[in-house]
């Protein structure tokens, strides 16, 4: 009988089986992971946009003040963005354009496939909390604007106001529909005690016009040089009305001799206060994507603005539609928000008690 262990043999036999199956697995994965394909390269700018429909949402109703832009934006800006994609553009109007800035920041895809444009004043609604907003303005992703609004106040010409210092010593009617033409003159009021009596009830900005020429009202203030420049041209024209002061965030020397507002005011608190509330005519009208556009399509979103609004083609179209154009970069509309959104609590409670006076 033969006295080998015919068992053990065979456990050491199983043992290295298991030992040589373990072996090859591992084989199997290590070549696995040394054959798995790289990743591709990410899309370029113009890999992404080729062939690509891009929406362009519009804070307000078809054929207002911002559609017009939108609209011939979107007819030029196409050529300087690689790619060339197509704009579609889509009104959504509503809340003075907080709906659409809403929207672009918590819906629209942050990949760059969809901007926007709303009113400037929109942006810092945030830092007031005068009515809920959804977003955070500076963090938007800013292509810059097409526009910096030339505001001011201006006066008849038979009225008895010919310089800014009338405003200190008379009352001054003016008209108001809202926004602007009732904010400038109440903040110029408690800011720096001008005496101008805002007239509420005008339904848009033509009828502020009549009832100029008919004397009902002596003037008013706002963003003049888009209101008058394009309804009444001749009135600069012929001196039918009297720039009292340039209003905005920054002196503008497309308002000639007319005083700038901010000369008036007594401190820097003062200033600030009224930087606040005018400053967003610098940003007159702002094109924005959503936050987080990757780097490199934010920066070709940008550049393509930059070279659309300086587009002799997009100037004339522009033009044609008297639609002015004074360009403002993203990268400037960004360091206004910055200032804006870091001005200090108590400042922010004085601007907005006279921003609620408005509503």
């Amino acid at each position: 009988m033969d006295g080998t262990d015919s068992h053990g043999d065979s456990r050491a036999r199983n043992s290295a089986g298991e030992v040589g199956l373990r072996f090859a697995v591992v084989v199997a994965l290590v070549g696995a992971t040394f054959t798995i394909p790289a990743p591709t390269h990410a899309q370029t700018v113009e890999q992404f946009y080729r062939g690509r429909s891009i929406n362009l949402i519009v804070g307000f109703n078809p054929g207002g003040a911002y559609d017009p832009y939108a609209r011939t934006l979107a007819r030029h800006l196409p050529k300087h963005l690689p790619g060339a994609p197509n704009i579609v553009v889509k009104n959504m109007q509503g809340a003075g354009s907080v709906i659409a800035a809403n929207h672009l920041y918590n819906v629209s895809p942050k990949d760059g496939s969809e901007i926007g444009i709303i009113a400037g004043s929109a942006a810092g609604e945030p830092i007031f909390g005068i009515r809920p907003t959804k977003f955070d303005g500076q963090k938007f992703t800013w292509l810059g604007s097409a526009n910096n609004e030339i505001s001011g106040c201006v006066a008849w010409h038979t009225s008895p106001f010919y310089t800014m210092d009338d405003l200190f010593k008379h009352e001054m009617l003016v008209g108001s529909s809202g926004t602007s033409n009732l904010q400038f003159p109440l903040a110029m009021n408690a800011v720096l005690g001008t005496r101008m009596k805002p007239v509420r009830g005008y339904v848009g900005s033509s009828s502020i016009l009549l009832a100029i020429e008919r004397g009902e009202v002596q003037g008013f203030c706002g963003t003049v040089q888009t209101i008058v420049g394009s309804q009444r041209p001749d009135w600069f024209r012929e001196k039918k009305v009297r720039m009292l002061v340039n209003i905005g965030y920054e002196r503008l020397a497309q308002m000639g001799d007319a005083p700038f507002v901010l000369d008036y005011a007594k401190t820097e608190d003062d200033k600030r206060v009224l930087r606040l509330i005018f400053g967003w005519t610098i940003m007159g009208r702002p094109f924005l994507a959503p936050p987080g556009v990757p780097a490199d399509r934010k920066a070709a979103l940008r550049a393509a603005f930059d070279a659309t609004v300086h587009d002799p083609e997009f100037l004339d179209d522009a033009a044609r539609q008297h639609l002015d154009v004074l360009p403002v970069s993203g990268a400037d509309v960004d360091k206004f928000l910055a200032a804006a959104y870091a001005t200090p609590k108590p400042l922010v409670e004085r601007a907005a008690k006279i921003l609620a006076a408005s509503e």
